[in-house]
């Protein structure tokens, strides 16, 4: 017969093991709705994060560029990304419009040097070729977006 000191252990291990079902499923769940969330929204925003590469395909595609300059640190960056961009009529003017690029500023200081980033976000719209057609700097509202593109 198991002494109290093995009946502990055994209960021990059973709720560890249980914690880390627990853990691990819930982890798959988040996992699993992160990979279907643009499955389930095929117009979410296809973000580049080369800018040569969207500058390429702006002139494959005949659209314009829009950039956002960000940087992880940057609180307005985040509400950006949480509140504005997954809005349904910017990711529709998006998605017709303009080839969509993020630069992070800290892994990328040159080009934002090159563009005159000094405020985050900075939020640019340039032609096929590369040109500043228009900029923005701060948090923007999905209307206010809207009204910029």
């Amino acid at each position: 017969m198991p002494t109290f000191n093995q009946k502990m252990l055994i209960i021990l291990a059973i709720v560890v093991v249980g914690v880390l079902i627990i853990f691990a499923v819930t982890n798959l769940e988040k996992t699993s709705k992160t990979q279907n969330s643009n499955q389930d929204n095929p117009q979410a925003i296809q973000w580049n994060y080369n800018l040569d590469s969207a500058i390429n395909t702006a002139q494959k595609s005949n659209k314009l560029i829009f950039v956002d300059f960000y940087a992880d640190w940057c609180g307005y960056c985040k509400q950006l990304d949480e509140k504005t961009y997954p809005n349904g009529k910017v990711e529709a003017v998006m998605a017709q419009k303009y080839v969509a690029v993020k630069v992070n500023v800290d892994q990328n200081p040159d080009l934002a040097s090159k563009y005159s980033v000094y405020g985050l976000p900075t939020l640019v719209i340039m032609d096929s070729n590369g040109n500043e057609i228009k900029r923005v700097e701060g948090y923007q509202t999905p209307s206010d977006l809207l009204n910029i593109l």
